[in-house]
C-alpha cells in the first residue's frame, strides 16, 4: 500500500468547490422562494406583478399541494407497494407528465411528512424537465438514486419545504425563546424544526446542511458586495442565528 499523501486534500481546492456549490444552491433557494411566494399570492387572489404579492405571508409548514396546484399538477394518493412487499426500496411516488401537464401518484400508506416530501420531489422533477414533452419516473427510498437528476430534484424539494426567509424567521424566534437555556441543544432544535416544517428527519438532515451553506454564502456575499461595510452584519435582524 502506498503511503498516504497529506497534500491530496490540499490539491483538491475543496474550498472553491464548496463555494461554487453554495452559489448554485443559493440560486435554487431564491427561485424556490419565488415559486412559494407566487403560489401563495395566487391562492390569496393576487396577480403576478401585483405589489401586494410582496406582503403575502406564509409560514411553516409550507402547503406543498398548493404549490403543485399552482403548477397545474394533479395529486392522487393510493397504495403503491403491495405487489412488491419484499423490496428493500419503497416506491413513494410516481410522476407522469405529458405536454406540461403532470400527475403525481403518492403512496398513501406512508407518513404525512413523507407524502409531503414525495410531492415536493415530484415538483422538482417536473421543473427540471420542462423542455420534455413527456416524463415518467418514480421516487423511492432508502436505496441510492440511479441518476443525479433525482438528487437535483431533492435540492429543489428541500428549498420549497424550507424557504430561506421562513427558516430564518423560525430559527430566530426559536433562539429568542431559548433564553438562558444555553448552549443550544442541536438535536432538540432539529426535532422541533422537523415537526414545525413537517419534513422527515431523513430529508431534514440533508436540507439543513444545504441551508447552512446557502445562508453562510449569502451573508458573505452581501458583506463583500457592500464593500465590507460592517454595518451590514451589525444591522442584520437575523444576526442571532449566525455563529
Amino acid at each position: 500500500m502506498e503511503p498516504f499523501d497529506l497534500r491530496e486534500f490540499q490539491d483538491l481546492n475543496l474550498g472553491e468547490g464548496v463555494e461554487g456549490m453554495a452559489d448554485l444552491y443559493l440560486k435554487v433557494a431564491k427561485a424556490a422562494e419565488k415559486l412559494v411566494e407566487a403560489s401563495y399570492a395566487e391562492a390569496s387572489g393576487f396577480k403576478a406583478g401585483d405589489e401586494k404579492t410582496a406582503y403575502c405571508r406564509y409560514e411553516f409548514p409550507i402547503d406543498i399541494e398548493l404549490i403543485a396546484r399552482y403548477l397545474e399538477m394533479t395529486i392522487e394518493k393510493k397504495s403503491l407497494n403491495r405487489e412488491e412487499p419484499r423490496s428493500f426500496s419503497r416506491i413513494l411516488g410516481i410522476i407522469t407528465s405529458q405536454n406540461g401537464r403532470a400527475v403525481v401518484v403518492v403512496d398513501n400508506e406512508v407518513s404525512y411528512k413523507t407524502q409531503r416530501y414525495t410531492i415536493a420531489n415530484a415538483i422538482g422533477r417536473f421543473l427540471l424537465n420542462q423542455t420534455e414533452t413527456s416524463l415518467k419516473c418514480s421516487y423511492a427510498i432508502p436505496l441510492i438514486p440511479q441518476s443525479m437528476e433525482e438528487i437535483a430534484a431533492d435540492v429543489i424539494a428541500l428549498f420549497l419545504l424550507l424557504p430561506m426567509k421562513a427558516f430564518k424567521d423560525e430559527f430566530m424566534h426559536y433562539l429568542e425563546r431559548c433564553g438562558n437555556d444555553r448552549p443550544l441543544d442541536v438535536d432538540a432544535w432539529l426535532v422541533y424544526l422537523g415537526n414545525k416544517s413537517q419534513v422527515t428527519q431523513f430529508n431534514l438532515a440533508i436540507g439543513y446542511q444545504q441551508m447552512k451553506q446557502v445562508l453562510c454564502y449569502q451573508r458573505q456575499s452581501d458583506f463583500k458586495n457592500s464593500g465590507f461595510d460592517i454595518s451590514i452584519i451589525f444591522d442584520d435582524p437575523y444576526d442571532i442565528i449566525y455563529a
